[in-house]
């Protein structure tokens, strides 16, 4: 399923593309086009786009070709994290200001087609343009499928805020990498809070079948479209394409918290409109 069934798969031979010229392998462009000419009649979106990552990593010979650029944003990352983590204490740990917080976040990207960078630092104080924060059940384990690098240092902050107001909490992180997502390796040695480790690199959202699920960013949440499976979610995401500005009606780049439920409806009503 892919939201807009054009500009979606625009926007794999755009990212793809860009991952190569980023990696310094513009050589290998022909290569590239040719595989992904067969991805782009596959159905699944989740499935074009974590394969065509997987033919990136096979050109570059490498398991983390963004290893690098992963380890400078964990470097922002903890140090912005800090400051979060003392303003929620000041607040009392408020768990609907930990949400916004982690939904502003998420605005590190490498290959969305229409992106445009922001500093986190400046960026994190940027208020939901949607916001639905439901009443999370407290006898259910809460699950956040973490996103990229740098932000999860953020987004076990909001683990925190969680746990303290009385919580329990796990992340779920792929095994293997994907673009500058978080893996398991990275994320398991950073933090006492139970990690659990998903297989491949698909969005971890697909693996989890219980308790409250906490979903970052666009993968997480386009997967989640996908998914058969009927699961309690919360997103947190920005509006980093034209796509989800135009479904969500909202300027590019806005902060969103919505369930998962309020953006099958969106996506209904979009994909309706755009069919006319």
């Amino acid at each position: 399923m892919w939201i807009d069934e054009k500009l979606c798969r625009i926007c794999l031979v755009s990212s793809r593309l860009s991952d190569l010229y980023r990696l310094n392998l513009d050589s290998e462009a022909p290569r590239l086009l040719r595989e992904l000419s067969e991805l782009l009649e596959e159905q699944s979106r989740t499935e074009a786009f974590t394969r065509s990552f997987n033919l990136v990593r096979r050109i570059a010979r490498s398991k983390d070709p963004y290893a690098g650029y992963k380890r400078e944003l964990w470097t922002l990352g903890w140090r912005i994290a800090r400051r979060v983590e003392d303003y929620l204490r000041a607040v009392g740990w408020r768990l609907d200001e930990a949400l916004r917080l982690a939904a502003a976040a998420n605005i590190i990207d490498t290959s969305v087609l229409g992106y445009e960078p922001v500093d986190l630092e400046k960026a994190l104080w940027d208020r939901p343009w949607v916001e639905e924060i439901p009443e999370i059940p407290r006898d259910e384990i809460v699950y956040i499928a973490v996103d990229n690098a740098g932000e999860a240092a953020v987004d076990m902050v909001l683990a925190e805020a969680l746990r303290a107001n009385g919580y329990k909490v796990k992340l779920a992180v792929r095994s293997e990498s994907y673009e500058i997502d978080v893996t398991w390796e990275e994320l398991e040695s950073t933090t006492e809070i139970e990690v659990v480790k998903t297989p491949g690199n698909k969005p971890p959202v697909l693996y989890l079948n219980e308790g409250f699920i906490i979903a970052k960013g666009i993968a997480n949440l386009e997967a989640h479209l996908e998914d058969k499976e009927t699961k309690e979610t919360l997103h947190l995401l920005r509006a980093k394409c034209n796509v989800l500005a135009a479904m969500f009606k909202i300027p590019k780049n806005a902060p969103i918290i919505a369930t998962g439920k309020t953006i099958r409806e969106l996506l209904s009503t979009y994909k309706r409109v755009n069919r006319q």
